[in-house]
């Protein structure tokens, strides 16, 4: 069987000022419901301060959706 190349895939989003979540993929700023969405379908996330360049996940992504 061959696994799913589209969950394997992680996402890369910016996290401007204010909190405010960026995907480049998509051209689009992400309202929380919005990536808890695409955490829940299995898209794996990696979020990265613009300021920083730091990894900022582990701040972004809740708990319980990890």
């Amino acid at each position: 069987m061959i696994p799913n190349k589209k969950h394997a895939l992680v996402r890369h989003l910016k996290r401007y000022g204010g909190c405010r979540l960026y995907d480049p993929e998509t051209r689009a700023y992400l309202a929380p419901e919005d990536l808890a969405r695409l955490i829940r379908r299995g898209v794996r996330i990696s979020v990265r301060d613009v300021d920083t360049g730091q990894d900022v996940t582990h701040e972004v992504v809740p708990p319980n959706l990890q």
